[in-house]
């Protein structure tokens, strides 16, 4: 158990928001309202009671993904420093970047998250399918000058990432409410790609 004030909250969200404002590659400031909101309608369902840990979370979620930072070192010590400005505890503070830490996709086999940061993750990767998963993807591929598409072997696309990433997500879920709802957001994205090939090869 970790006690989270009000006043902590809303410093984390003041932070993050200076962070994450002006990106424009899909990982703004409205992707993490995103995060944080459905990860609290998810903890309510789920029945998870430290709400405050779930919301603190979503909010640093990307805060240390080294897309967003030069480097991986820059990337970790930025996170450190967003944590520390909250005053937590040592002991506080260990338990807390772990937990942060285990919502990326890429860091989900080195780190232990517990059911609040699981909870997360379901939320980061629902917002990477669907209607506005598909939007962007294809935001963050265009800010990266990759092609919509490429019918070369190996040649990365956008369209490519939804096989390689995206279409994979659903079975990554874990919780049971986080996964009925990625169904229908993975059925809308199936749905998507099949529209987007029989338009680029002219048979719709």
């Amino acid at each position: 158990m970790i006690n989270i004030s009000h006043h902590q909250l809303i410093k984390a969200e003041q932070q993050m928001y200076l962070f994450h404002s002006e990106d424009r590659t899909g990982h703004g400031w409205d992707h993490i309202l995103r995060v944080k909101n459905l990860a609290l309608k998810i903890a309510e369902i789920e029945g998870v009671q430290q709400k405050e840990l779930v919301e603190l979370i979503s909010l640093f979620h990307d805060a240390g993904d080294d897309k967003l930072h030069p480097s991986t070192e820059e990337a970790a010590d930025f996170l450190n420093t967003m944590i520390s400005l909250l005053e937590f505890s040592p002991d506080e503070t260990d338990y807390l970047i772990p937990q942060i830490k285990a919502v990326s996709f890429r860091n989900r086999d080195l780190f232990q998250g517990g059911i609040e940061s699981q909870i997360v993750a379901d939320a980061d990767r629902l917002d990477a399918i669907g209607a506005i998963g598909a939007a962007r993807a294809f935001t963050y591929g265009g800010a990266g000058g990759q092609k919509l598409y490429s019918v070369k072997s190996g040649e990365p696309s956008v369209l490519d990432h939804f096989d390689k990433k995206l279409l994979k997500l659903k079975d990554t879920i874990n919780t049971k409410t986080g996964y009925k709802i990625a169904l229908e957001r993975h059925r809308f994205l199936e749905q998507f790609k099949d529209q987007f090939l029989n338009e680029w090869n002219g048979k719709k």
